[in-house]
């Protein structure tokens, strides 16, 4: 992989995932799921927040994009396992359902302004490397 490569987005490969630090405008529905699982507030207060030195606007981890899937049925969507694996209410997520697996923080991050939907992004190396 050279320095500057930018890499596509294909199923079952390491890409890097650019995570944002916001509260999801789901009224705290969120923590609720996670409570739902068997969390207790400090594990879901250690899992919403991101480590220290990173921040919003960057790339902050690298993830395996695994396979996508047609729900159509907000039924479908809104099963327990399916809730608690999204960490979103059946009615609040989309009808593609991608898993997302291997997540791994950088060590540093990336600094890049967001943009809609999947991108290209550049990373450095370096940014990947302990």
């Amino acid at each position: 992989m050279r320095d500057d490569a930018a890499h596509d987005f294909r199923r079952g490969s390491r890409r890097r995932g650019m995570f944002r630090c916001r509260r999801y405008p789901d009224g705290g529905m969120h923590r609720d799921i996670l409570a739902r699982s068997g969390l207790g507030e400090a594990e879901i207060d250690r899992l919403t927040t991101l480590p220290e030195g990173l921040s919003r606007g960057e790339i902050v981890a690298v993830v395996r994009v695994g396979k996508t899937v047609l729900v159509e049925d907000e039924a479908d969507r809104s099963a327990p396992d399916v809730e608690a694996g999204a960490v979103a209410t059946g009615a609040a997520m989309g009808r593609y359902l991608t898993t997302i697996t291997d997540a791994r923080f950088l060590p540093r991050g990336v600094p890049l302004r967001g943009q809609p939907g999947v991108f290209r992004a550049t990373v450095p190396r370096s940014a990947l490397e302990g």
